[in-house]
């Protein structure tokens, strides 16, 4: 991940400058919730223990399953008891992941650090194999193991296991070539123009071989942070770094008209959708209705035309409230100016009586 999540390129060093540098590289942050629910459920499987449902800021960090804990606090000499409560140790560090060659910035409480520690690595209490670990890891834990899982070290890692548990080796050429050609594309695609790519978007950006993800169609792409307000983004043109936006407070009003928008008409779309398409079901013969994956995967294309559509109507909303602030401005303006001109007839008239006394 050196070449794929590096920052500016480092000025040569003169010879009154130090032969060496103490600086470290950037660290990353693979942020689950910065990301579009859709883009992440189409690349990363599901989480198999579902969604956080005590303790919901858990879900962005490694708290290994730690919660709050209540209890009481008794006295010495009468026991009267109080209640009180106990919180995680939550800590921000940067643990450095062999796979991606680089630092990754996570919320992790003590427990988690000392475990880390332990195994050798966060690449090692990521891959944990047992229910155990998997339950700890919680959906941000989930996510950056997919992250590690996507590196060819990680790939030739399981790859000789594969060979020493006897596995053929048709399936571990077929998967190396899977990799390969991944990364072939990635390449020979990321030497675009940055004009084309679109105005938020910066310098492609290679890779070494240390990070392939494949982007989701018809979807936001995925972004990881390498900075503040800074991120790599993976588009079909290759990777790319993201750059400022002018009109980062437009994009903010429009997500939320677009909120308001699905909330409305979202929940009740999809009932009526699956009630026709239950009653549809009904009528045909047992064996050529659709399995519930399949059922699933019509539903997803269906909630992606409607968020298209609420995309659609939002923006609609924007042009219309733009519009009505301009015509507001306009008469402002227009009043402002009418205002003026009494103002100077006025002084003119005043001006015309004095001369004339």
């Amino acid at each position: 991940m050196a070449t794929l999540l590096r920052t500016r390129p480092q000025v040569a060093i003169t010879a009154s400058k130090r032969a060496f540098s103490t600086s470290t590289t950037r660290s990353v942050s693979l942020q689950l919730d910065k990301n579009d629910p859709d883009a992440v459920a189409e690349a990363v499987p599901p989480y198999p223990h579902g969604p956080t449902r005590w303790y919901k800021q858990s879900r962005l960090g490694l708290y290994g399953g730690q919660r709050i804990r209540f209890g009481n606090n008794v006295g010495d000499e009468f026991e009267v008891k109080t209640r009180r409560s106990w919180h995680p140790n939550v800590l921000t560090r940067k643990l450095y992941s062999k796979s991606l060659n680089r630092s990754v910035q996570v919320r992790v409480t003590a427990r988690v650090l000392r475990t880390i520690d332990k195994l050798g690595g966060l690449d090692e209490y990521l891959l944990g194999e047992k229910e155990g670990r998997i339950r700890a890891l919680g959906e941000s834990g989930w996510w950056l193991r997919w992250a590690i899982m996507q590196t060819p070290a990680i790939r030739s890692r399981f790859a000789a296991e594969r060979r020493r548990l006897g596995i053929p080796e048709e399936f571990v050429q077929e998967e190396q070539a899977e990799v390969a050609e991944a990364q072939n594309v990635i390449e020979q695609t990321s030497d675009v123009d940055p004009v084309e790519a679109g105005v938020e978007l910066g310098e492609a950006v290679g890779t070494d071989g240390n990070f392939v993800v494949e982007q989701p169609p018809g979807l936001p792409p995925l972004k990881f942070r390498v900075g503040p307000g800074k991120h790599l983004v993976l588009t079909p043109s290759g990777w790319r770094r993201t750059r400022p936006t002018t009109n980062h407070a437009v994009e903010v009003k429009k997500e939320k008209i677009f909120d308001r928008i699905a909330e409305e008409q979202m929940g009740t779309r999809e009932a009526e959708f699956r009630a026709e398409l239950e009653m549809q079901q009904a009528q045909l013969p047992v064996k050529t209705r659709l399995s519930q994956d399949e059922m699933e995967e019509v539903l997803k294309a269906a909630r992606k035309e409607w968020k298209a559509d609420c995309w659609a109507q939002a923006e609609v909303q924007w042009a219309e409230h733009v519009g009505k602030r301009e015509a507001r401005k306009a008469e402002r303006k227009a009043a402002k100016k009418a205002a003026e001109r009494l103002e100077e007839s006025s002084e003119a008239a005043a001006t015309e009586a004095a001369a004339a006394v």
